[in-house]
């Protein structure tokens, strides 16, 4: 199969992890994982990055590709990865991960796509998208609902709470602040949303879907930073754009999103958190 990788920087730091890969056997993977820092205060875990959801996106992301290219199942793959990072955590800080304030603990998004020779198998948490466009012209999209639900509703609340008055992206922020804490506390708990942390709570909760390869034109995960391109700005046609992407096509597209991003740098005209984030893509394609 075809395939790439993209990733753009959008804050101080880059913390996706975007690849694409070939599997023992002829098949292919993709993989981005968007990496968020805790919102309570913890060490470094590693020197090497800048932040630890950086550290996070990057180590597990690492190990999941070097898992699944030796062969390992994606289930498999995933735990084991997860277990890596918690064997770096706990080393790094001296303590089990069960003792630390859950929201200081880095976490991260999922989209994995695993192409065998009979199935496409898609993995998620989180809400960076899986994308798979068919044979037949139908587009399967795979996110989290509630945890966008969630994180609309804070926007919502911080475009109530700042209406009329001229503040600063921070500022804005920081009306929100409780809000957004208190949804990070859902994080892998009944009733909230579930995503992927080094104690992997999450994956048994992982939304799955399996797709006869025979009827996949092309497959993509992306951020949240790049889906929006298509979603809240609607910049571009996912269905259209999806069968014939390129490098180049996503370079020049996320191009465009900073460009509208940057005119928008109050965020009066699209309601976000954020001037701009992290972009970043897989794809895979007959």
């Amino acid at each position: 199969m075809r395939r790439f990788s993209f990733t753009d920087r959008g804050n101080a730091a880059n913390e996706d992890f975007a690849y694409a890969g070939a599997l023992p056997g002829g098949g292919a993977y993709g993989v981005v994982i968007d990496g968020a820092t805790g919102l309570v205060e913890l060490p470094l875990v590693s020197p090497g990055f800048a932040s630890n959801a950086q550290w996070f996106s990057h180590a597990t992301g690492a190990a999941l590709c070097e898992a699944l290219e030796a062969g390992t199942g994606p289930e498999q793959a995933l735990v084991d990865a997860a277990h890596a990072a918690r064997t770096e955590l706990e080393a790094s800080l001296g303590c089990p991960a069960d003792s630390l304030d859950p929201a200081g603990v880095p976490s991260a998004t999922l989209a994995l796509a695993v192409v065998g020779e009979k199935n496409v198998e898609l993995w998620g948490l989180g809400d960076s998208p899986l994308a798979a466009l068919t044979r037949d012209g139908a587009l399967v999209v795979s996110t989290d609902e509630v945890l966008e639900s969630l994180d609309a509703r804070v926007v919502d609340l911080m475009r109530e709470r700042s209406a009329g008055r001229d503040l600063t992206v921070a500022e804005r922020r920081a009306l929100v602040r409780d809000e957004v804490l208190a949804n990070r506390r859902l994080r892998n708990a009944p009733g909230g949303y579930w995503c992927l942390d080094p104690v992997g709570a999450g994956l048994a909760h992982a939304r799955r879907i399996t797709l006869p390869r025979a009827e996949v034109v092309a497959v993509a995960g992306m951020s949240d930073g790049l889906f929006r391109a298509f979603d809240q700005y609607g910049m571009a046609s996912l269905s259209e754009w999806l069968p014939c992407a390129t490098y180049f096509s996503a370079q020049l597209l996320c191009d465009r999103m900073r460009v509208l991003e940057a005119a928008d740098a109050r965020l009066t005209r699209f309601p976000r958190m954020k001037v701009g984030d992290d972009a970043s893509l897989f794809w895979l394609g007959a």
